[in-house]
């Protein structure tokens, strides 16, 4: 077997809204919803700033933000600021997409990571934590025996209401069988230096363009086909870009292939539609792909609790679900009732995008 580092290029395709947060959001008060060119415009504050001590507009603005319940563009045109002032202190702008922005109580934004240069792109460790979810799982279901306890212990864990830590230590338990497997540290099983990833290194993706941007709604979608807006924005890549990361493996320590990734993507895929996506009404939902990826795609996408427990066991992953949220939420979300619905969650994420719902998070991935 070659010893040398083997290069490739990851291709994801975006068959579905993507997004990955930056963990900073854009203020109701700090974008302009230009409703005219279905817009949403970010300012350069320091530019903006500038423009308005030029214009002795600072106090005016300062009392805004504090007290004014105007949304900004409102408050722009009352003090007689037009597009051709506004726009030479424009960041960037995106196509706000099929967001519904009520007259009152605009929404906060949440933004899409960035590069010091303002460009979008995907951290090459978001598409890794994808990868080594979708290859446990292929490990569980091609080898269940290997991973007994583990199911067991999933199945008769105590859940702590309210803990988000809930199924950890077992989570642990399966992926140190799966990939802790190196030897390099003999006396201590779970050391990092045992993990087989660290012979798959990926790195960040290639900057995208503000343009491959758009503004998605989050919609959940019940079982009946009823879709429900929510009032959360996000800075999404659009349907249809392609993705590119460079992918190096070390054969030393990584036994995986190119060829073994795509075929454990099909099949967590496969597993994922027949316990989870099928339950829902697919005729008027758009994704596909073979992999999801960033935040808001949902529970069953990202964790392995499926392939451990088997499709049958709704109960459990209700209760595992129930059991992740603070008592007051749980009593609205209503996990416990799952297990009468057929399927937990009991809700699809999704977004809609030039007036089709999607799937939150669908891509194709492609290695060569």
């Amino acid at each position: 077997m070659a010893k040398g580092l083997q290069h490739y290029t990851i291709t994801l395709i975006t068959e579905g809204p993507v997004f990955i947060g930056s963990g900073k959001s854009i203020g109701k008060k700090e974008y302009i919803f230009d409703s005219r060119h279905n817009l949403v415009h970010i300012p350069d504050l320091v530019k903006m700033n500038r423009f308005f001590l030029e214009n002795r507009l600072e106090k005016a603005y300062e009392e805004y933000m504090l007290h004014d319940g105007r949304d900004f563009a409102a408050w722009l045109r009352a003090n007689r600021i037009d597009e051709r002032q506004y726009r030479s202190w424009i960041r960037y702008s995106i196509d706000s997409g099929d967001a519904v922005f009520e007259q009152r109580g605009k929404k906060e934004i949440a933004a899409f990571t960035k590069d010091a240069y303002g460009c979008p792109y995907v951290p090459g460790s978001s598409l890794k934590g994808a990868l080594r979810t979708i290859l446990l799982s292929a490990e569980v279901l091609n080898n269940p025996s290997r991973f007994r306890e583990s199911k067991t212990t999933v199945k008769t864990a105590e859940l702590r209401q309210g803990s988000k830590g809930n199924l950890s230590r077992e989570v642990k338990q399966a992926e140190q069988s799966a990939f802790h497997i190196l030897n390099r540290n003999e006396e201590r099983k779970s050391d990092a230096v045992n993990d087989l990833f660290c012979g798959l290194r990926i790195g960040d993706s290639e900057p995208l363009r503000v343009d491959n941007l758009t503004l998605c709604q989050k919609i959940d979608v019940t079982r009946e086909g009823v879709s429900k807006r929510l009032p959360i924005l996000r800075e999404c890549i659009q349907p249809g870009t392609e993705i590119r990361f460079p992918l190096t493996i070390d054969p030393r320590y990584c036994k995986y292939t190119p060829k073994d990734i795509s075929t454990a993507a099909v099949q967590f895929a496969q597993f994922y539609d027949k316990c989870f996506l099928e339950k829902f009404p697919l005729q008027e939902i758009q994704g596909g792909g073979n992999m999801y990826l960033g935040g808001g795609c949902g529970y069953a996408s990202k964790t392995v609790t499926y392939p451990l427990l088997g499709e049958q066991d709704v109960r459990r992953v209700s209760q595992i679900i129930n059991a992740s949220l603070n008592r007051n939420v749980a009593m609205q979300h209503k996990h416990n009732r799952d297990e009468s619905k057929g399927v937990s969650p009991h809700m699809l994420k999704c977004t809609q995008y030039g007036g089709q719902l999607y799937e939150m998070g669908a891509c194709t991935l492609q290695i060569q």
